[in-house]
């Protein structure tokens, strides 16, 4: 009897399965065990799973960047750890990566090159850091990055060469920083972005045409700042807009066509700010309101000089929110009631 012997790949390849599917089963099996955790180029302080687009790799604690991570890497987390720099190589052989999270760490600059081996970058999240600044030219390499998150730093401005290049950007979050003051043409070439969010910091104005490039933004967060007006036309080229958040400011006039190009409009929030009155027409051609708005903590003066206000929300009551906190500061005959209780009393001429 003649024995008959063969290599395993024969085997397989006898059964039907191609030499190079031989060899990616074989390659497979070497690399990563059954539960899916990667064998090999995985760095001591990492888990790294393999995912279907690639491997996912969470790591820390630690105090610098994990090197090593493997080349197919397309999700990085190093959130809430004690790290620091960021070499401008720190990245360098990740250029399948889409997600980088750097929450919670000690960050205070980033070099310009740190993205330069990273084309297919879509998300950058570096919340709670110490950042002040960011370098010119960091995101030139950038194109598909499509969510940008700064919240929580130290930065005190936005210059428009610190985000050039993120012509796909469509999240950007800068709240809960020390911004003051914008400069106008910082987002005159983002027309992909849906969300911008500035809250929560200590912005004394809005410059007029901030906005002027962004016809596809969505959702406005501008609470939590200092704002006192808006000047006309500020909203004037962004009628996509679907939520408007100016609550927690120091809002006292507003002009009467201020919101006249909102007509997609679904909530708007002007609660806790300065106002007494508005004028007449202020919410006519705004959009449903499907989704409510909210006048509340305003020092309103109901008298005649809010008829137009009181005959809008009347048609739009069931959407008002925080009903027995949108109370009349003035005149002294109407002082602590609901506002709406008194535009139902038809103190207006019809």
């Amino acid at each position: 009897m003649s024995s008959y012997n063969t290599e395993p790949g024969q085997s397989l390849a006898a059964c039907g399965l191609s030499s190079s599917l031989v060899m990616q089963l074989l390659l497979f099996l070497l690399l990563f065990s059954s539960s899916g955790q990667a064998l090999l180029q995985c760095p001591k302080a990492c888990n790294c799973t393999l995912k279907v687009n690639g491997t996912s790799a969470t790591c820390g604690p630690l105090d610098s960047f994990p090197m090593g991570l493997p080349v197919d890497t397309t999700f990085v987390s190093v959130e809430n750890t004690n790290l620091s720099q960021l070499s401008s190589d720190a990245l360098r052989g990740l250029s399948n990566l889409q997600e980088l999270h750097l929450s919670g760490n000690r960050i205070d600059n980033l070099n310009s090159g740190l993205l330069k081996s990273t084309p297919n970058l879509e998300v950058l999240d570096l919340t709670y850091n110490t950042l002040s600044e960011l370098p010119s030219g960091l995101f030139r390499n950038s194109t598909v990055l499509h969510s940008l998150v700064l919240k929580g730093n130290r930065l005190e401005t936005l210059k428009v060469d610190w985000l050039e290049g993120l012509v796909a950007l469509k999240w950007l979050d800068v709240s809960e920083n020390r911004i003051q003051r914008l400069p106008s043409d910082l987002l005159f070439n983002f027309s992909a972005l849906q969300l911008l969010d500035l809250s929560d910091n200590m912005l004394l104005e809005l410059p007029p045409n901030l906005l002027k490039g962004l016809p596809n933004l969505e959702r406005l967060h501008l609470q939590g700042n200092q704002l006192q007006t808006l000047a006309e036309g500020t909203f004037s080229a962004t009628p996509c807009l679907h939520y408007l958040f100016l609550q927690g400011n120091q809002l006292n006039k507003l002009s009467s066509g201020i919101f006249s190009s909102l007509g997609k409009l679904d909530m708007l929030d002007l609660s806790n700010n300065s106002l007494a009155q508005v004028p007449s027409g202020l919410l006519d051609k705004v959009g449903p309101m499907k989704d409510g708005f909210d006048l509340s903590e305003n020092p309103w003066k109901c008298d005649e000089g809010l008829c137009g206000l009181y005959h809008w929300i009347l048609n739009k009551q069931d959407r008002m929110f925080f009903k027995h906190n949108t109370l009349c500061s003035s005149p002294e005959n109407q002082a602590g009631q609901e506002l709406l209780e008194v535009a139902k009393k038809k103190v207006c001429p019809e």
